[in-house]
């Protein structure tokens, strides 16, 4: 069973991947609704996953995608990122130039939420050799 940290200020947004989550697979789920809970989690217990999005209160989700990244400690922890606003053009440019395990719209379809997770886990697992970008 892995551990997903969602960091996401929106309880709707958190209850609806619950639920997907507790129904169609075996993952348990943590929340944060900010980057400042965020970081207190990922000290009190390091996540096999982070779902990320990218407009959270106290730090823009960039920003803190890249802190984690820069972060010795939290570096390899696959992060999808997701969004329940539509991106602009901009946004959309900077996305693709960042290294993401993957990238998700709100409404998720439950079994595209279950095939990235999976498959950013599988990338990440001991055995893989290669990181191989996703498809966004």
């Amino acid at each position: 069973m892995s551990y997903i940290l969602m960091i996401d200020d929106n309880p709707q947004s958190q209850k609806y991947v619950e639920r997907i989550l507790r129904h169609r697979s075996s993952h348990d789920i943590g929340f944060s609704a900010s980057a400042a809970e965020a970081i207190e989690k990922l000290v009190e217990r390091r996540p096999d996953l982070i779902l990320l999005d990218l407009f959270i209160p106290g730090m823009d989700g960039f920003e803190l995608f890249k802190t984690l990244r820069d972060h010795p400690a939290t570096a390899d922890i696959p992060i999808v990122i997701h969004s329940a606003v539509p991106l602009d053009q901009l946004t959309q440019m900077r996305l693709k130039r960042v290294r993401t395990d993957g990238y998700l719209e709100f409404p998720i379809e439950a079994s595209e939420l279950n095939r990235t997770i999976a498959n950013a886990l599988q990338r990440h697992s001991p055995g893989t050799r290669k990181w191989e970008p996703p498809s966004i």
